[in-house]
């Protein structure tokens, strides 16, 4: 498999908005006489499900609490016998979401035993679990955001909920480091920054993407920057239907000096690929000064400890996005390995990488005559581009 990206200009980045809500039927159930809520804290309880409803369905700009109470199919009078204000209800909502978080966090960690590898992977696992990312839960913290900016209150409940978890994060990220005796290589803080960036993007897109978002795909993605980063206790993650068994033998690691060799050998393969003549002395003159340059980042995948892949990105920027994007200039699978997940194993580490520096997109490009190339990447995510043509002018 090979594969060559495209610098593309289009920036179009918007998102549709979120579609209206559909209230919870088991709100207007529970009232109407199958389980009616008989004392205090269940209609309590109740009236926050239904704020929660209520804020992803209008906003917190035109939220009322007439709008709370026909949800929950009470009355006015009883949401006001329970809550003093329509802001002691926004606040006990925010509450709420914020100490469900924080329960499913301290019950991954008390199954994962003390392993800090296990604990960082069961911090992520419990970060997209389908009750605490329920779509409309995401609308909820969304909303709060926006509006933390003029509010203390809203500030101080989440920025204790967010300093928290970076803590949790960044001191099993020093642990696995120091296990490790590599300090001195990486940067403990810079993971924990990427983790968490990672995690609240793909909070921001199951808001977009609603109840139809693939967690497990966004799992994949989270492991396999752990896997990136942290070899010595992760290997990626099954990558494709019915060879778990044969994909947890890829690793993905990105490319040091120490890889240069490797990493050439299989470079002089990709473009003969491409109809070139091999020359490996110019391979490895290329491969050695993009790594000592650092002016490409390079992910290398093993199969059983042998170099069978690798994908090279460059760092460009979108005038019209005003952001920075990568550019997935290379990707390439001996063949002997293309069945195998290395591919997608690759392409997984490219995606971790990318959202971890903040960039808006990667772009690439590919023959297309290569059609297996394309199934990859459409299977991902990709979309064609139908809209712009590709001109260029040699040199």
């Amino acid at each position: 498999m090979a594969g060559r990206a495209k610098i593309g200009g289009k920036g179009k980045g918007g998102k549709q908005g979120a579609k209206r809500f559909p209230s919870r039927k088991s709100l207007k159930e529970t009232i109407m006489g199958i389980t009616k809520p008989d004392n205090h804290q269940e209609r309590r309880n109740l009236l926050i499900d239904a704020t929660i409803t209520a804020i992803a369905e209008f906003g917190l700009s035109k939220l009322t609490l007439a709008k709370i109470s026909s949800i929950a199919g009470l009355t006015a009078g009883t949401v006001n016998f329970h809550f003093d204000s329509k802001e002691s209800l926004l606040l006990e909502t925010l509450n709420f979401v914020s100490e469900e978080f924080d329960r499913g966090i301290a019950n991954a960690l008390q199954s994962a035993g003390p392993d800090p590898a296990k604990r960082l992977a069961a911090i992520i696992d419990a970060s997209l679990d389908p009750e605490i990312t329920e779509h409309r839960k995401m609308a909820v913290w969304h909303a709060f955001d926006s509006e933390s900016r003029g509010r203390e209150d809203y500030q101080r409940i989440r920025g204790n909920l967010d300093r928290q978890n970076f803590k949790l994060i960044l001191n099993l990220c020093e642990q696995i480091i120091s296990d490790a005796g590599k300090q001195s290589d990486i940067s403990a803080r810079a993971i924990a920054n990427a983790i968490s960036g990672i995690t609240d993007e793909v909070w921001k897109e199951i808001l977009f993407a609603g109840e139809s978002y693939d967690r497990d795909d966004a799992r994949q993605v989270c492991l396999s920057f752990l896997a990136s980063i942290f070899p010595w206790c992760y290997s990626m993650p099954a990558l494709e239907d019915g060879q778990d068994q044969v994909a947890q033998s890829i690793e993905v690691t990105r490319a040091s000096s120490e890889d240069a060799d490797a990493v050439a050998i299989l470079f002089d393969q990709y473009r003969q690929f491409y109809e070139q003549n091999s020359d490996v002395a110019l391979s490895k003159n290329y491969i050695n000064e993009r790594i000592s340059t650092d002016t490409s980042v390079i992910f290398v995948a093993r199969v059983d400890e042998r170099p069978v892949g690798f994908t090279q990105l460059y760092s460009t920027y979108c005038s019209v996005d005003a952001a920075s994007i990568w550019v997935l200039y290379d990707l390439y699978v001996q063949l002997d390995a293309r069945r195998l997940g290395a591919g997608k194993a690759l392409m997984n580490s490219a995606l971790a990488h990318a959202k971890a520096s903040g960039a808006s997109r990667i772009d690439l490009e590919t023959e297309i005559d290569n059609v297996n190339a394309q199934q990859l990447y459409e299977s991902l995510g990709y979309v064609r581009d139908t809209e712009f043509y590709k001109y260029s002018l040699e040199l």
